[in-house]
């Protein structure tokens, strides 16, 4: 799945030193198709093929020329549960921050009674977490482009999601095994419908070394955004405590610090920014408290 070297080479070197780590499933490259299984034992009937998509209007990928589809070829049947999981694994702490899920997706269904999903496991396939619906994780599970894996797109659209923290809400260690899982079901009633497929599937790992401490996430909020140099973060922070806001570019460069930020809202003057996509984090090391967001810039 993952260079094992790749990580012990970034760690040494940069051992403190934030760092954005990506790896991308573009179902062309086998090393990261490895990360793929198609369970077709939990699934019998499972539809999802890896290969060039070749249905009408549902036959172009999204990076060329392989995708993970319901079947490359025929429509989808009916009464039928399908699923493929994408397997990562816990490296140096890195749960403990920040993980970035992105992608594209092609859905041809039938609006609301057939439809996609997309699940999480802290723990290797014992407990499931419905991205898509979760009530209990709003902190840490943030949409920024939610999907709509029902109805028919007509094109390839894209998702994005962080999931922020990971590691203080849950018991994870390194070495263990976190498990992505995407879902197709279908009603009863016959379609003749191409089903659902996704491409480019992208996990971007925010790392700051290892790290131990767990934080309590906080809910944050920002706007106007996207901007081209002002900005509001909304924050919980019920007892104005003091926290620190760091800003990062896409290279993970620090670019932007505050301390001794209060209140539950903070003005942010980005005008020295050049137009692009920005991370920004908000901390109290004394409280374990921690926050996440994203900012464009235009």
């Amino acid at each position: 799945m993952k260079n094992l070297i790749l990580y012990l080479t970034i760690f040494l070197s940069i051992q403190v030193q934030a760092q954005f780590i990506n790896f991308c499933v573009n179902f062309e490259d086998p090393e990261y198709i490895d990360a793929v299984t198609i369970d077709t034992v939990t699934y019998p009937e499972n539809l999802w093929q890896i290969g060039h998509p070749q249905k009408p209007g549902f036959g172009n990928a999204h990076s060329l020329p392989n995708v993970i589809v319901t079947d490359t070829i025929g429509n989808y049947p009916i009464t039928n549960i399908s699923a493929f999981t994408i397997m990562n694994e816990v490296n140096w702490g890195m749960y403990y921050d920040l993980v970035i899920l992105e992608g594209h997706y092609f859905v041809q269904s039938d609006t609301l009674n057939d439809f996609g999903t997309i699940e999480f496991s802290p723990d290797n396939g014992s407990t499931w977490i419905d991205l898509l619906s979760d009530t209990l994780y709003p902190a840490n599970f943030q949409w920024y482009v939610k999907p709509v894996l029902t109805g028919n797109s007509n094109e390839w659209k894209y998702f994005e999601m962080f999931l922020a923290d990971i590691g203080s809400i849950f018991p994870l260690q390194i070495g263990d095994t976190v498990l992505y899982r995407f879902i197709f079901t279908s009603d009863g009633n016959p379609e003749n419908l191409g089903g659902l497929m996704f491409d480019d599937i992208c996990f971007y790992e925010f790392i700051e070394g290892i790290s131990e401490t767990r934080f309590r996430p906080v809910r944050t909020s920002i706007h106007p955004n996207p901007s081209k140099d002002f900005f509001t973060i909304d924050f919980e922070n019920p007892r104005s405590d003091f926290f620190e806001l760091a800003v990062y570019d896409e290279k993970s460069q620090r670019v932007i610090t505050k301390e001794n930020v209060t209140g539950n809202s903070f003005f942010l003057d980005a005008a020295s920014l050049k137009p692009g996509i920005y991370f920004y984090k908000l901390t109290n090391n004394n409280l374990k408290e921690r926050g996440w967001g994203k900012i464009v810039v235009e």
